[in-house]
Parts: structure tokens; C-alpha cells; sequence
């Protein structure tokens, strides 16, 4: 792999040596004989030129072998592959059939339906290895099937409700999983239909939420939610021969939200022996694991606000639990917890932030002061072992703060090695036996592939990772790809350090005067990944913005994580407030580099960014000559009841959350605001955006909307005919005022 070129990290450089650096033109390492010009309804169009991305490896029991979901021909539609630690190729084994879509489809209405149905066709949803390591597992359109790879899969069971969660015993050919709220147990061989309701709750509104198997196969622990106190609320559908109202279970803020209550029952069925853990009904779960003898159970819980942390050993003897550690911080708003036992029983590992930022501890059950297994001014992200726990691997920052790589140590060492050296984000899945991960990898500039790593050397050679999948479609070499670089700056009101992902477009100039854009603007955006940020779709965006001439800017704002718990924390009752400003720090330092133009400066984002959007606008005017505000969460008293981990309970902070409710500013507005919003959203309610547009039509202001009749919450994600509609509303109004 190529290394990114280096990135410069502070903002006290000259303004020569700055102009220096910045006259770099920055394209990714297929950019070389680029022809052709980024075109966004291509870049939205399917099959996606960076190809499909790999997901969910699954190791086979003996670690020999990886399964995985994919498609090589880069359309949605995911089927089974597999690979293995002494080949290391990918091999195919499902060959699902897939909706057929017209070629020519003009303007026929019933054809673009045909197209746009099969575009979110996902096909294969879950994958997993038996224990007997011969039969693969894997959920299709909602129904489990079972498959030897090199011969046909068969459905494992007649069930007519949607399947999900599919978990085979640690032991003997069995799997759990989850049906219409209930668990069941199923056989695996071919033939077998031994399929069994292990639990079923019987109140209407209450169903499993998630379940363990013990590890000798005979028991199952699980969560159960209550949802039937949850508040409905109707969503209006539009679309089809009448106007009907969807009913959804959707709290707001200090309602009732749901219930919880764990269990054990045995795979046969029978009495649940219910565990009393103390606390609310709403508490929180974050770990349910089982001592490695089976008797115990480990419980990582807190609070619905996450201010109260306890982690309980509940012997099953007694179902009662027992305090084992404890942590309370009435600042706390994030809770990137992990725990799990030691290998001999008698302690446990958690993550916790008790000093700067996450870090690995180790308690005894016996209680004593915790010994602290990582330390420094980085954070972990995700701790994983070996089936054996005698080996720990965790992803952290600390080699470059906006890097994710892999590190590992072996159980009571306070010494790790880091495994991994390709720059960019690494999510690795650890196989059973410690010895390999297969590593989901991406960086600024190469999208995400599957490769498989050994994590111990032999002798003096080096780790070497091996690509298994290849991705992009051969057209993706034909354009030039343009990678970000890293910036920090202070934020202009208090001196805190801000981080900062700066994407130039290509043949950048710095003598030159640019339109910028700030977005999409979110919490955790600055990271060496391909489009820097997961779950959305922007990449592409970003990448035809870019050569359109524009700067942009990411700001891990206040309350993104790696930072340290002190930043995180900066954003406790205070949406809209302090995010707000480091964004402004981000266009004041864009505006001083003196190649950005100041009366040209725009920003956007979607969800809590329409937040900071509209924020943004609103509490600063005249700094941003344009937003974009996509599903902007507007009314923080309709947000959800999880937000209340930053901003506690509106009974309490009514004023914090007019504060931080844009709605209640609109008279405020000074400059361009746009609004793509779902009308099927059930997490930020359009109802809030009609809100703000129709105060802002009595104020006597300007607003343009785009109400997308068929859109989720994830208005980019739905559909590529609406994604590529919406964008194009996006690009063309940045166009109208920023050029």
C-alpha cells in the first residue's frame, strides 16, 4: 500500500511554507492517466465505480477459514464469499438470485419502481459458521439457510415471519435466533426441522432484543424490551391511492422509553430465571457475558443518562448480582464501554475513561485497586480477544489521532504490539485461536477491501497483509481521486485544539481565492478513511465538490471522540453552542490561510449536522453565505430519548433545550438557507422542518425546501434516483451563491 502524502499538523507554520505545502496537488494513487470527469449522477449510479464494500467476516471455529458478504460486480446486493489463511483467495459460494431491472426504462414509471426496488435490495443480511466448520449460516430476505461451500443452500426452517440475529452454539449443530420478538433454537443439518420457541414474551410490545449462548451450548441469556409505555405517533404517507397515517413507537425526550429486563433460559425452554440487578427499568446494557465456567454472568450497565456506570457479577446460583466496580461522572455524554472476563475467571477487563480518554483496565473479583493496562494521550476504540482470552486486541489512535490501527497483548502484559502498518482505519475481526485477523481496511485514498493479516511474525520478517477482495470496477482508475491532508487550529474562544480533514481541489493554487464549504459537518468526521466518514455517503460528493473548486473543510467538533474525555465532554447541554464555535474556528482558519474567499463560505449536513447547520446560520449570520440542512434536527424536544445523555431531561433543562432548538431562532435568519428532508423520517420528525419553514414564511424571510416523499431519516442512502436528485438540489444551490 502507498502512503498518504504527509500530512502537516500545525497551524504556526509560515504563511510561505504553508502556501508551499498547500500548491501540492493532492490525487490518490489511481490517479495516474486519469481521463475522465467526475460526473455526479455516475458517482450515484450503480454499479459504484469504488466497487461494493466487504462485510461481516466471520472466522470458521479451526481459524482456518473467513467468510464474508460481497459483491464483485459493485451493485448492492451482497452474497456469500469465502477466503482462507493459506490460499488467500476469494471464492464465491452463494449465487442468490437477484431482481431483474429493465435496461431501458425512459420514463416508465413501473420500470423506475422495478429499478428503484432492486437497488436496495441487500440481498444476504447475516453470515456465520456453524461449529461443526462445514456448514455456513446466513440470513436472505429475512429467512435463514444453511449451505456446505460447493454445494446448493437449503432453508433451514418454514417460518413465514423475518428472521434475524443468527447465532450458532458454541457447541453441537444448533443456532438461535430471533423471530417476531421471540427466541428461538433450530437444528442445522440438512433435513432437520427441529425448530423450537425457546422464549416468547406474551405482552403485546415486548419482545428479545439480544441474547448470549453459555459456552457449553446449554443455555441462552438474553435482553428483554418492554416497549408498551413507549408513545406512538403517526408518520403521514402520501404515496399510493390514499393519505395514511404510519403509527410508530417514538418517544421524545423525558417520555417513557423502553423497558429492560434480563434472563437465562435453557435451549430446550421452560422456566426463565429471571436476574435481579437493582436500578430502573430504563437502565442501560453494554456487556452480557458468561464466566468461563458458565456459573456467572458479567453485566456492564449504567443509567439511562450514562452518568452511573456498575459492572455486576451475577452468580446463577443466586440471580443476584454483586457490585464489582462502580464509576460515576455527572459530565459524562458517551459511553464507549467494553468489559469482558479474564481467561481463568477470577477478574475482568473493561474499558473505562476514569483518566484522559478510554483506556484498558484489569480488576480482580476480589476487588483492590484496578491496574490500568494502557495509558496516553489516545484513546481505544474497540477491544476484542481470542476465544481463549489469553490474547487482547484493541484499535486505537495513538500512533496518528486520526488513524485507527490495530495492537495487541497477551493477557497481564502491559506491553502491546502493533500489528498493523498501512496508514488509514483498520477494523479487524480476531480468529478464534489469536493467530489472524481479517481486516476491513480503507484510507483517504484507497476504498475499503477485506485482507487477511497474521498477528505474530515469523522470525525477523515483517506482518504482511494480503488483499482478498478487489473492489473498484476498472472505470474508477479513469478518474483522478483527490486525498484530504490534517489540520489543527485553536478554537478562536477558548484556545482548545481542534482537528481538522481539508480536502483541496486538484491543481490547487493557493494564490488563487476559493469557495469553501464546511461539511458534511458531524461529530467524529476527521479520520484517514475513504470519504472520512463511515455510514455516509459523501465520498463521492465530496470528491465532485472538490473538483468543482471548492475547499472543504471536516471539524471534529466538540464531542467526537479521540481526543480525550475533557473534550468530549465540552458538548454536555450545549448542542448548538460550543460545536458551533469550533466550526466557526474552522472558517476562521480557512479565511486566513488567504485562499478562501470570506463572502463565499457555505456549510451543510444531515441530521444533528442540520442541527449545526441551521445553528450555525442562525447564532452566527453573515459567516456562512449558504447552508444546506439535511433532516436537521431543529426541535431538540422531539429529538430521542438517547440525546438525553448530553442534554438530561427537558422537565429539568427546558431552557437548555430552547437554547439549543433552532425553531426558536428563526427569526434570526440572514443568509440562504436550504431543507432536504424525508417525508417518512420517524427520527427527526419532518413536522420540525414544516415548523421552522412556516415561521420563517411569517417572519417575512426566504427558505427553499426539498421534501423528499419516499426518504427515510437516511434521505442519501434510499434509493439512488432520490439520492442523485437531492444531491444535484445541494450542489446547484451552492453553485447559485458561492460562485
Amino acid at each position: 500500500m502507498k502512503k498518504l502524502p504527509t500530512a502537516f499538523r500545525s497551524c504556526s507554520l509560515s504563511l510561505a511554507l504553508f502556501s508551499m505545502l498547500a500548491s501540492i496537488t493532492l490525487t490518490g494513487p489511481l490517479a495516474v492517466g486519469a481521463t475522465k470527469t467526475l460526473d455526479l449522477d455516475r458517482l450515484y449510479s450503480l454499479p459504484w465505480l469504488i466497487g461494493t464494500k466487504p462485510l461481516a467476516p466471520a472466522w470458521s471455529p479451526d481459524s482456518q477459514h473467513v467468510a464474508f458478504l460481497w459483491n464483485d460486480a459493485g451493485t448492492n446486493f451482497y452474497d456469500v464469499w469465502m477466503t482462507d489463511t493459506t490460499t488467500r483467495k476469494a471464492a464465491r459460494v452463494t449465487a442468490l438470485p437477484q431482481p431483474e431491472t429493465p435496461l431501458h426504462p425512459g420514463t416508465d414509471i413501473a420500470k423506475l419502481e422495478q429499478i428503484a426496488a432492486a437497488e436496495t435490495d441487500t440481498g444476504v443480511s447475516e453470515v456465520s459458521w456453524a461449529a461443526d466448520g462445514k456448514h455456513l449460516l446466513f440470513v436472505f430476505h429475512g429467512s435463514i439457510y444453511s449451505v456446505i461451500p460447493g454445494s446448493k443452500p437449503h432453508k433451514l426452517n418454514d417460518l413465514a415471519t423475518q428472521q434475524s440475529a443468527i447465532a450458532p452454539a458454541p457447541k453441537g449443530n444448533q443456532i438461535a435466533f430471533l423471530a417476531s420478538g421471540a427466541l428461538y433454537v433450530a437444528g442445522i443439518s440438512e433435513g432437520m426441522k427441529d425448530v423450537r420457541v425457546v422464549y416468547a414474551p406474551e405482552a403485546q410490545g415486548v419482545e428479545v432484543e439480544e441474547f448470549h449462548w453459555s459456552h457449553d451450548g446449554t443455555q441462552l441469556a438474553f435482553i428483554e424490551t418492554d416497549s408498551h409505555k413507549v408513545p406512538l405517533r403517526g408518520i403521514p404517507d402520501y404515496l399510493g391511492d390514499e393519505t395514511r397515517l404510519t403509527l410508530v413507537k417514538r418517544p421524545f425526550p423525558g417520555e417513557s422509553p423502553e423497558a429492560r429486563r434480563l434472563g437465562v433460559v435453557g435451549t430446550q425452554g421452560g422456566s426463565v430465571h429471571w436476574l435481579t440487578l437493582g436500578g430502573e427499568p430504563s437502565d442501560q446494557y453494554f456487556t452480557l457475558a458468561w464466566s468461563p465456567d458458565d456459573k456467572s454472568l458479567l453485566i456492564d450497565k449504567s443509567d439511562i443518562y450514562i452518568k452511573n456506570r456498575q459492572l455486576l457479577v451475577v452468580p446463577l446460583s443466586t440471580g443476584h448480582a454483586v457490585s464489582v466496580t462502580q464509576e460515576s461522572d455527572n459530565n459524562n455524554v458517551t459511553a464507549e464501554w467494553w468489559s469482558d472476563w479474564a481467561a481463568d475467571g477470577k477478574g475482568f477487563y473493561y474499558v473505562s475513561d476514569r483518566e484522559y480518554d478510554y483506556h484498558l483496565y484489569y480488576e480482580p473479583l476480589t476487588g483492590g485497586i484496578p491496574t490500568q493496562i494502557t495509558n496516553g494521550k489516545w484513546a481505544i476504540f474497540s477491544v476484542a480477544t481470542s476465544d481463549d482470552h489469553r490474547s487482547i486486541f484493541y484499535t486505537s489512535n495513538q500512533d496518528a489521532l486520526e488513524e485507527r490501527q490495530v495492537y495487541t497483548l497477551r493477557s497481564g502484559s502491559r506491553h502491546a504490539t502493533r500489528i498493523t502498518s498501512a496508514h488509514g482505519t483498520h477494523a479487524p475481526v480476531i480468529s478464534p485461536d489469536g493467530r489472524f485477523i481479517a481486516d476491513i481496511y480503507s484510507s483517504d485514498s484507497e476504498p475499503p477491501e477485506l485482507y487477511l493479516q497474521s498477528t505474530t511474525a515469523i522470525g525477523s520478517a515483517p506482518l504482511v497483509a494480503t488483499q482478498i477482495t478487489h473492489s473498484p470496477l476498472a472505470e474508477f482508475r479513469d478518474y483522478s481521486w483527490v486525498a484530504a491532508r490534517y489540520v489543527q487550529f485553536p478554537n478562536t474562544r477558548d484556545g482548545t485544539t481542534l482537528h481538522a480533514r481539508l480536502t483541496l481541489p486538484p491543481h490547487f493554487d493557493a494564490t488563487k481565492h476559493y469557495p469553501a464549504i464546511l461539511g458534511s459537518v458531524y461529530s467524529n468526521t476527521v479520520h484517514n478513511q475513504w470519504g472520512g466518514r463511515i455510514y455516509h455517503p459523501t465520498w463521492a460528493l465530496d470528491q465532485f465538490l472538490a473538483q468543482q473548486g471548492y475547499v472543504l473543510m471536516n471539524v471534529d467538533i466538540s464531542g467526537s471522540s479521540g481526543y480525550g474525555k475533557a473534550f468530549r465532554q465540552r458538548i454536555a447541554q450545549d448542542y448548538g453552542g460550543v460545536d458551533v464555535e469550533d466550526l466557526l474556528s474552522g472558517t476562521q482558519y480557512l479565511i486566513k490561510t488567504g485562499y478562501v474567499d470570506p463572502a463565499r463560505i457555505g456549510i451543510w449536513g444531515s441530521s444533528y449536522g442540520g442541527l449545526l447547520t441551521t445553528m450555525s446560520l442562525l447564532t452566527k449570520p453573515g459567516v456562512y453565505k449558504v447552508g444546506v440542512a439535511g433532516a436537521p434536527a431543529t426541535s431538540l424536544f422531539h429529538a430521542q430519548t438517547g440525546e438525553m445523555r448530553t442534554m438530561l431531561a427537558p422537565q429539568d433543562h427546558a431552557q437548555t433545550y430552547s437554547k439549543s432548538s433552532a425553531f426558536l431562532k428563526s427569526g434570526a435568519l440572514q443568509d440562504h438557507l436550504l431543507i432536504i428532508h424525508g417525508m417518512r423520517d420517524d427520527t427527526v420528525l419532518f413536522k420540525d422542518s414544516i415548523t421552522l419553514v412556516q415561521r420563517l414564511i411569517l417572519q417575512g424571510h426566504d427558505v427553499d425546501l426539498v421534501a423528499l416523499p419516499d426518504a427515510p431519516h437516511g434521505w442519501d442512502t434510499k434509493g439512488l434516483a432520490q439520492t442523485r436528485f437531492a444531491f444535484h438540489k445541494l450542489v446547484d444551490y451552492f453553485d447559485r451563491y458561492l460562485k
